[in-house]
């Protein structure tokens, strides 16, 4: 992700960040040229003092490609560090055990807010939010205990 769309995202700029920091906003400038995963930890950290997150999750959600649940959470405006700290802690698991999570998709949900089925209120993103922790966590729960699921050709070829 681009430095200035994450800003953006989060309600600032790199103007602010700069001051609120003390950091030359000269500093941030140069970082447009840069990869995101190459910036100084000051950087992760000026701009985690700005807008409320660790250096930790600035990294991961700067870093990330085409993630649908920051996506997500981005759009829903979803701020509840309790959920998003969750879903961060599963998403870095399933990274370090190789598991591919890049096929959640929300557009079910999005789908039911333009038909007007729900609303995109608070409590129903809540929801989405509480779903998708609870399924990240039987995944980790099935990893851990051994219990993969195993494709059906698999399965014939192991009886």
């Amino acid at each position: 992700m681009k430095l200035d769309d994450y800003l953006k995202q989060n309600n600032t700029t790199r103007y602010e960040v700069a001051k609120i920091s003390g950091m030359p906003e000269s500093s941030f400038k140069n970082l447009l040229t840069q990869d995101v995963s190459n910036y100084a930890g000051r950087f992760y950290r000026a701009i985690g003092l700005v807008i409320g997150k660790t250096v930790g999750q600035v990294y991961d959600e700067l870093t990330a490609d085409e993630n649908r649940i920051y996506d997500f959470l981005s759009k829903y405006h979803v701020h509840d560090k309790e959920r998003v700290t969750k879903l961060l802690d599963f998403l870095l698991y399933f990274k370090k055990h190789d598991i591919d999570v890049s096929n959640i998709s929300f557009n079910r949900f999005d789908d039911e807010i333009d038909s007007g089925k729900i609303d995109g209120t608070q409590d129903n993103v809540m929801r989405v939010i509480d779903n998708l922790i609870e399924t990240f966590q039987t995944m980790k729960d099935n990893v851990e205990s051994g219990n993969l699921p195993l494709p059906e050709k698999m399965k014939k070829r192991l009886h």
